[in-house]
Formats: C-alpha cells, sequence, structure tokens
C-alpha cells in the first residue's frame, strides 16, 4: 500500500483556524477596548448598565470583563458591585506619558496647517517664562516670516507668547507677569502689565492672540495654546506672514483655523476629551 504524500508544511501563521475564527477574535478585542471606554467614563459602573451602554448581552460583559480583572485592566467591587479601570490600565497609559513628544504629535497638523493657509507654521513649546520654537513648516513664498528652530519667543511681545499667558491659571500668569522685562522690540510692544493685560482680556474673548508687528516689524502672527490634560499651557501653534498679507479679515479667517489645529494638538497630546478637560478646568 503506497504511503500517503504529506503536503510541506507552510512557514507563517498557523494552518489552524479560519478566517471567521480570525475574525471572531477581532470582535472580542474590539468589544473589550470598547467595555474599557464604557467602564473609564464613570467612577463605578454595575455590570448591566455596562452592557445597556455596550449595547452587548450581560454575559458577554460579565466574561470580557473578568478577562480583562485578571490582567488588572478593570477592577471589581464586591461590596458594591461596581466595575471600574484598574492599574494595570494606568500603568500602560503613564507608558505615553513617558514618550509622548508635543514636536511629533503636532509636526502632521502643522504641515497640514500649512496647505491650508500657505503661511508659515511655528510649533513653540514653554521653557523657563519663554516659548522655544521646536518645529516649523515653512511657507514657499519669496517673502515670509518665519521663527529660527530653537529661537526664543518673549511672552509679551509674540502671538504665541500672549496665548499661553491667555490660557494660564491667574496664580500661573502672575508667576511669568513677574519675570517679564518688557522689551521694548518694536514701537508697537506692551510696554507695561496694564496694557498687555488688555490685550490677555481680549484674547480670551475671542480665542485666538494676535501679534500686530509687537516682535518685528513688518511681520504679524496669529497664535492659540496647547494644553495639557489639566488644561495648563504647555506650547501654542501659530501662523506668521508679512502685514501686507494679514488684513484684519485675514487674521479673523488665520485665527479661526490655528486656534482649531491648537485644540487637536490638545486632544492628540493630552489624550483627554474636550468634555472631560473642561471638568479638570472646573477645580483649578
Amino acid at each position: 500500500m503506497p504511503e500517503t504524500e504529506v503536503a510541506p508544511r507552510r512557514r507563517g501563521r498557523p494552518a489552524s483556524g479560519t478566517a471567521a475564527e480570525g475574525g471572531a477574535e477581532v470582535q472580542s478585542l474590539d468589544r473589550a477596548i470598547a467595555l474599557l471606554r464604557v467602564v473609564a467614563d464613570q467612577d463605578g459602573m454595575a455590570l448591566a448598565e455596562i452592557a445597556r451602554r455596550a449595547e452587548l448581552p450581560v454575559s458577554t460583559v460579565h466574561r470580557l470583563l473578568t478577562t480583562l480583572e485578571k490582567r488588572q485592566l478593570v477592577n471589581h467591587d464586591l461590596s458594591t458591585g461596581l466595575w471600574t479601570v484598574g492599574l494595570g490600565l494606568f500603568r500602560i497609559g503613564s507608558a505615553y506619558l513617558r514618550i509622548r513628544k508635543l514636536p511629533d504629535i503636532g509636526r502632521p497638523v502643522i504641515r497640514r496647517l500649512l496647505h491650508e493657509t500657505d503661511e508659515t507654521v511655528n510649533l513653540a513649546m514653554f521653557d523657563a517664562m519663554e516659548l522655544v520654537v521646536v518645529a516649523q513648516a515653512e511657507a514657499h513664498a519669496p517673502v515670509r516670516a518665519f521663527f529660527r528652530l530653537g529661537a526664543r519667543l518673549p511672552l509679551h511681545a509674540t502671538a504665541a507668547g500672549k496665548a499661553v499667558l491667555a490660557a494660564a491659571t491667574p496664580a500661573f500668569r502672575g508667576a511669568c507677569l513677574g519675570q517679564i522685562r518688557y522689551e521694548p522690540f518694536t514701537t508697537a510692544t506692551h510696554r507695561e502689565e496694564r496694557e498687555l493685560m488688555d490685550d490677555v482680556a481680549e484674547i480670551l474673548e475671542r480665542g485666538f492672540a494676535v501679534d500686530r508687528e509687537e516682535h518685528a516689524p513688518g511681520m504679524r502672527a496669529v497664535a492659540a495654546a496647547i494644553l495639557n490634560e489639566w488644561r495648563d499651557p504647555i506650547g501654542a501653534v501659530s501662523v506668521s506672514a508679512p502685514a501686507v498679507r494679514m488684513s484684519e479679515d485675514r487674521i479673523l479667517r488665520l485665527g479661526r483655523r490655528v486656534a482649531a489645529a491648537a485644540e487637536q494638538m490638545t486632544r492628540l497630546y493630552s489624550g483627554v476629551d474636550e468634555s472631560v478637560s473642561q471638568d479638570y478646568a472646573a477645580y483649578r
């Protein structure tokens, strides 16, 4: 009786399992992630409520939560029956805090903003009562305005600096104001705290800051602050251009775009939704 010929085993993924089974595994993972989001929205939730919000059977939710509990991603309080996020999830989130870098996070956003505005976009980070330019998307117009990478931007004389002052808590703003020397870069530079604070009040109402040739003659800019998860300013994004291309109407249009870009970078950096970050701000 001839021997049965055995087909050679292929390298790579195991032969066992079908596409449907693989899909079921992915679906389970997707459901587990969805449950983590649901549980994270509250300080404690009952199993039935989690199932209702996730739109899944209670038995399925219980099975997934039990698996997540074994990995310390959720916690179950036996005395109350409530489920909460676990310590393991905090450890995973902390890993992101260690590696997040604003220049890397913001680079795609400032490139898109350059494409939308055709003007130079600067990304600056707060450092020692000043802002430092850490990334840039430079326009290709023959006449353009920009800061070199590593340049330090004074708080009282740049749109980015004033945006940070406007976004700061009263205590932090006071500390910053105490360090300003009010160097007169141009005839339009603010020379005293009262003038600067009047400008800050307008920024809070408008939603973005404007540099009207206060740092360099012939250059204007608009900027908005980037915030962390506690709604504290960590930097700012700005669009700068020659004054001849920055009419009041265009300043308004660019300012709105910059404010939207700053809010996007805030979400990407902090990982906190706007509604949640507003809750944090209420406790400041």
